[in-house]
């Protein structure tokens, strides 16, 4: 009994969505276009929060020393470095290691460097700062207070380009949020009208299985099928032709992507908990129209 009826439910549906024609085109294309643009914002947000943590775990302090620093000066600055709680490692390098790393960089244009004759690049610190400090006051306060140790010259931090970064991620977060929510309502609109229209086509019909008994459930959940499939035929699309931007963009960056994004897991797609997700809010949103255009035609 419960087979026989799934299967009539089912019939149903698709002999509504053949009838539906255009309209049909349509609201599939409305919900796939409001997928669309939330899920390139969407993935736009989330690979920029991997740029945002990476950069967070590689990110330094550099405490430069001067070339008059004497060692006992060297040990006070190595000390005060090991206290701070809020550093997480410290590399000390050398004037001679800093000339060397600054050698290796110049592959092939060594020659550069052949007039020198004095070393002009001086001792630092690396700092490794813990992420709950990895603030614009907290690094603001931490580079004074060293800057008026003895034999510090300079302290060097960019963590103002992170906080940037983050902010530019709020603010993409909540326009995603904002064009999804207008685009959704317009979807569900167009899907509502769009049965509403299957429905007036059908009115003859639904008024004969209404007086051989037919209950309002058994006449509406054919119409609410169909919803939800245009909803999730909708969503898919859009996941299908933002994965293709994606790749052909994965494919343009070539070998500056692995620049830009984390290993092993540059320009990540959305994950399948995500694509799932998304589907099934298209179904949500379909079937949603479905049973308010199905209700207000079964009170008339």
């Amino acid at each position: 009994m419960v087979w026989e009826r799934l299967r009539h439910f089912l019939y149903e549906t698709c002999r509504s969505v053949r009838r539906g024609a255009w309209g049909v085109v349509t609201s599939i294309g409305a919900i796939t276009v409001a997928f669309l643009v939330t899920g390139i914002f969407l993935l736009l947000t989330i690979n920029l929060g991997t740029v945002v943590a990476q950069w967070a775990e590689d990110f330094q302090v550099v405490v430069f020393l001067r070339d008059d620093i004497t060692p006992q000066q060297l040990t006070l600055v190595r000390k005060r470095l090991d206290g701070e709680l809020a550093v997480r490692a410290v590399t000390f390098l050398s004037k001679e290691q800093a000339l060397g790393d600054f050698r290796r960089q110049l592959r092939g244009q060594e020659s550069l460097l052949e007039g020198l004759k004095d070393n002009p690049l001086p001792a630092s610190f690396h700092l490794r700062i813990q992420k709950q400090y990895q603030t614009a006051n907290a690094l603001g306060q931490l580079a004074a207070s060293l800057k008026r140790m003895e034999g510090v010259d300079d302290v060097l931090y960019g963590q103002e380009w992170v906080e940037r970064l983050t902010s530019l991620i709020q603010v993409m977060k909540i326009v995603a949020i904002a064009i999804g929510a207008v685009l959704g309502m317009a979807s569900l609109f167009i899907v509502a009208n769009t049965i509403r229209l299957a429905v007036h086509a059908r009115a003859q019909e639904i008024e004969i299985m209404r007086l051989v008994g037919a209950t309002r459930t058994y006449i509406q959940i054919p119409l609410i099928l169909e919803g939800a499939l245009h909803g999730a035929v909708g969503a898919a699309l859009a996941l299908t032709l933002l994965y293709v931007v994606f790749r052909a963009t994965m494919t343009q960056l070539g070998a500056s992507a692995p620049l830009i994004f984390a290993e092993p897991q540059w320009g990540r797609f959305l994950q399948m908990e995500i694509r799932i997700a998304l589907v099934g809010a298209g179904a949500l949103l379909g079937g949603v129209g479905s049973f308010v255009a199905v209700r207000r035609f079964l009170k008339v």
